[in-house]
């Protein structure tokens, strides 16, 4: 996934911000929706009991990132 269909960049600095430092690219948006709506699905995580053939954590990870698109494709409406 390019990081314009990510969404871009979370939290962009602007050229002044660099002083010295070069770019830093950072988190893309679709990571950031992701981590954001893995805080509500873990806040249910009781354990790394198994679900099928992934753990819950792995199910749960799984889900962020589908929540995550979802969000990028509604804001791109």
């Amino acid at each position: 996934m390019s990081n314009k269909e990510a969404g871009g960049q979370a939290f962009p600095l602007g050229a002044s911000e660099y002083a010295g430092h070069g770019p830093q690219s950072g988190m893309t948006l679709r990571d950031y929706f992701a981590a954001q709506a893995l805080q509500g699905l873990a806040s249910h995580l009781t354990g790394p009991e198994k679900r099928g053939r992934e753990t819950g954590a792995e199910a749960h990870a799984r889900a962020a990132f589908a929540y995550a698109d979802a969000m990028l494709a509604e804001r791109a409406k």
